[in-house]
């Protein structure tokens, strides 16, 4: 018969081997090309997509991403984007979308949110627009 101390060490050793296989650069970076090419439009063949940076809070993951289009030598012809994934299910699900400096981008941020600049029209809206 296996001791109670025991059981909670296998328990934990396996709990911890599964979250090692997920928090990582290359299971973060599978998630949002999943999310890129389901989602976006974008033609992920004529760019060059890199994850510049990730980092792990509890089931939350935090990476940046760099878009430049290949064989574009101009340092300027790229941009950052910012993700934020969660853990669900045993994968990471993009679950906010924003630019360099973290904001929100429109059709792409957090699902449910729906929030656009001051001043911003609306988008999708079939509301005449004003003269």
């Amino acid at each position: 018969m296996f001791r109670p101390t025991v059981v909670l060490c296998l328990t934990i050793l396996i709990v911890t081997g599964c979250a090692d296989r997920l928090h990582n650069k290359e299971q973060v970076q599978k998630a949002i090309l999943d999310r890129l090419e389901s989602r976006s439009g974008l033609d992920l063949k004529q760019l060059d997509v890199t994850t510049t940076s990730v980092s792990f809070e509890k089931n939350k993951a935090y990476a940046t991403v760099a878009f430049h289009p290949k064989g574009d030598p101009a340092v300027n012809s790229g941009m950052a984007v910012k993700y934020t994934l969660e853990e669900q299910g045993g994968k990471w699900v993009v679950v906010n979308v924003g630019d360099s400096q973290g904001h929100n981008m429109a059709g792409h941020g957090s699902m449910g949110s729906n929030t656009l600049p001051p001043g911003h029209p609306q988008l999708n809206s079939t509301a005449p627009k004003a003269k």
